[in-house]
């Protein structure tokens, strides 16, 4: 279930790197707009009894709206202009992360806070030698990402504007040679690794915690799963997510949860050195 979440996160950085080449590391400052927008929203509406138990669903929508809109304003107001230095880039969505930071903790405090669950509940699938117990958020967190996956992959693969996006991956004067809107596929781009986030940054708050730092961590797993998985391949962020996904998960109750992502690390060694491509990339020729 939390890979399915991961996948997600990487989905989305990878999709951004392999079209425009551009490390967003503002990327992880996505999940807070899309959990804090969660939290304000439910907030504000729990008053309001027309709305009643549909209050955590709209609050949900707002936030994959508001994490998706922030990522394609980042593009269009500052990204686009400067998207041709990598180092400029690299350092202005760093930036742009630490601002959202700064100005989270100055509006909600640098305490956690605890998002409602969208839907309450759990089940008990049983006593297997660990525990068991459930919780539907975890499900409906699970189904949601994949749901995610699916139509993005359908439209990636089955639709012309999709389909632009994966030839701009491949090789971006080939797209514009064959009458590829370039300014218009990197924006899609942005706008679409919005709302992944926005998704897994709304699941993540509530089944870990949300809090002005909740963007270092999705940010260095994004990197951990891009590296393995592959640059630019969906698929192999997915292969990837649920590799580390059961890795931690595995060394967790093996070793502890400090050691959660230790091994983690070590694969992230041997595929640089093994394949530096990864398993799905591909190698950069010029």
């Amino acid at each position: 279930m939390i890979s399915a979440l991961y996948a997600l996160i990487a989905i989305g950085f990878t999709m951004i790197f392999g079209v425009g080449g551009v490390l967003n590391l503002a990327h992880g400052a996505l999940f807070m707009v899309g959990a804090y927008a969660f939290l304000v929203v439910n907030a504000g509406l729990r008053e309001i009894p027309a709305i009643g138990a549909a209050t955590p669903w709209v609050a949900f929508v707002v936030g994959v709206i508001a994490a998706a809109a922030a990522s394609y304003l980042l593009y269009l107001g500052v990204v686009r202009y400067i998207e041709e230095d990598v180092i400029a880039t690299f350092l202005v969505t760093l930036l742009a992360a630490l601002v959202l930071q700064w100005a989270i903790t100055g509006v909600f405090s640098a305490n956690p806070r605890s998002l409602a669950a969208i839907v309450g509940g759990s089940i008990n699938l049983g006593q297997v030698g660990i525990p068991t117990r459930v919780r539907y958020m975890e499900i409906l967190g699970f189904v949601i990402s994949w749901i995610a996956i699916a139509l993005l992959w359908f439209y990636v693969t089955r639709t012309d504007s999709g389909r632009s996006i994966l030839a701009t991956s491949m090789s971006e004067k080939g797209a514009k040679l064959t009458g590829v809107d370039l300014p218009s596929v990197k924006a899609k781009t942005w706008l679409i690794g919005g709302a992944l986030a926005g998704i897994a940054g709304v699941f993540l708050g509530n089944l870990q915690e949300t809090s002005p730092v909740m963007w270092l961590d999705p940010l260095a797993l994004a990197f951990i799963i891009v590296v393995i998985g592959g640059v630019g391949s969906i698929k192999g962020s997915i292969v990837a997510a649920y590799l580390i996904g059961y890795l931690e998960t595995l060394t967790v109750i093996a070793l502890g949860f400090q050691y959660r992502g230790i091994f983690a690390l070590l694969l992230v060694m041997i595929v640089i050195l093994v394949r530096p491509e990864g398993l799905y990339g591909r190698e950069f020729v010029e």
